[in-house]
């Protein structure tokens, strides 16, 4: 088998030039998946008719995207009929919240680390039924070592949804779901866990979770295309997930309901099983092993910036965020000028946000990196500094 690191670029469209440390953000797509998906396109372009009254539409006789969404199912343990194929986890969470069905004085819990995009269609779901949000707050760098407790007892009487992150978007913390939604449920709240960042890059089981509703994209680190995502159900959660869009087929429910909401392109979809056959060839185990190495190594370099890490090894993954010391409170144009400058200046891609006042630098480790990457971002840090450096 191949090593690991930037021999592997390749295989990738990524510009050679530059140094990718942003998988996290919007992923990037192998050539050999992109060619599947390109194949999937030429069929349905040879005869639309044929494709999809034959394989996208949830009755007919070779309906091709319930095989994709077993094949992802088993990566995840889980059945293909609690699988239902969104564009992303925005389009998941906005399905969720009209599931919920939720009143006037109801609360929606959700982490001050939650993603914006969650945040704002929270706020918007609030606006329309009379809830609240109910927002927990995760200080960084994160030590406390009650956090279970703390997200649960936050959860009061009239708490009827929460929304956790798997793997928070701008600090990179792994929460432990499966300890905080059993907490929750134990109080009678609904969960959807937003898994965005998490499949592909954990191993874990859905049916183990406890959890009602789990959405993740496939398009980051498992290496799908872009618009391709999927929403799990429980059972007793299927029965009131319909889609956003109300179509043909809207009838026959969760998860085939989904399968055909018009006609759009679903070639991402049906390259599901690609994405994984391209992970296969590498060894799943062995690809998280490396990655994960190369991001504690990388962020012990970041150390002799005087970065801090925002959370401890354990709660640690191949993506992680590191709090650069400042001289003020940080501020978004201290973010999006790290970034711009980083790009445009030295052609390094990091992801940075400001959040608690802290300005965030978080770093993806994937298999087409590799030591001198976090090397040469650590050097470009250290004699170039950013806006307001400590």
């Amino acid at each position: 088998m191949r090593d690991f690191g930037r021999s592997l670029l390749p295989l990738w469209h990524l510009d050679p030039e530059g140094t990718f440390l942003n998988h996290g953000s919007f992923g990037a797509c192998p050539r050999r998946v992109l060619e599947a998906q390109s194949a999937v396109r030429q069929e349905v372009e040879r005869q639309p008719d044929q494709f999809f009254r034959r394989k996208a539409m949830p009755e007919s006789e070779h309906n091709a995207l319930r095989p994709a969404a077993e094949r992802l199912g088993r990566f995840v343990a889980t059945s293909g009929e609690r699988i239902a194929f969104v564009v992303n986890a925005t389009d998941a969470v906005n399905t969720v919240l009209r599931a919920a069905d939720l009143s006037s004085g109801d609360e929606i819990l959700m982490l001050d680390c939650v993603y914006n995009a969650v945040r704002l269609a929270v706020e918007e779901t609030c606006r329309r039924t009379g809830a609240r949000p109910k927002v927990v707050t995760v200080p960084i760098p994160l030590t406390r070592n009650d956090l279970v407790e703390h997200i649960v007892q936050a959860a009061g009487p009239r708490t009827r949804l929460a929304i956790i992150d798997h793997i928070a978007s701008p600090t990179a913390i792994v929460f432990p779901v499966a300890e905080i939604a059993a907490g929750l449920k134990a109080k009678g709240v609904q969960v959807l866990i937003d898994g965005a960042h998490a499949l592909g890059q954990l191993p874990f089981d859905l049916e183990t979770l406890g959890v009602d509703w789990y959405t993740a994209n496939a398009h980051k680190w498992l290496y799908a295309p872009k618009g391709c995502a999927f929403l799990y159900a429980t059972a007793q959660a299927a029965e009131r997930t319909l889609p956003l869009s109300v179509s043909h087929w809207h009838k026959l429910g969760f998860p085939r309901a989904f399968d055909y909401v018009g006609t759009r392109d679903v070639s991402a979809f049906l390259s599901v099983p690609a994405a994984l056959d391209f992970m296969t060839q590498f060894g799943v185990d062995a690809m998280r092993r490396y990655m994960s190495e190369l991001a504690r190594a990388g962020g012990e370099m970041l150390r002799d910036l005087g970065a801090e890490p925002v959370v401890s090894e354990a709660m640690s993954c191949a993506m992680r965020a590191y709090i650069l010391p400042q001289r003020r409170p940080a501020e978004p144009a201290d973010a999006a000028t790290l970034m711009r400058d980083l790009w445009d200046k030295h052609r390094i891609q990091v992801a940075s946000a400001a959040f608690q006042g802290k300005l965030l630098c978080r770093l993806s480790a994937q298999i087409y990196n590799e030591p001198a990457d976090f090397e040469r971002l650590v050097d470009i840090l250290r004699r170039h500094g950013w806006t307001a450096r400590a």
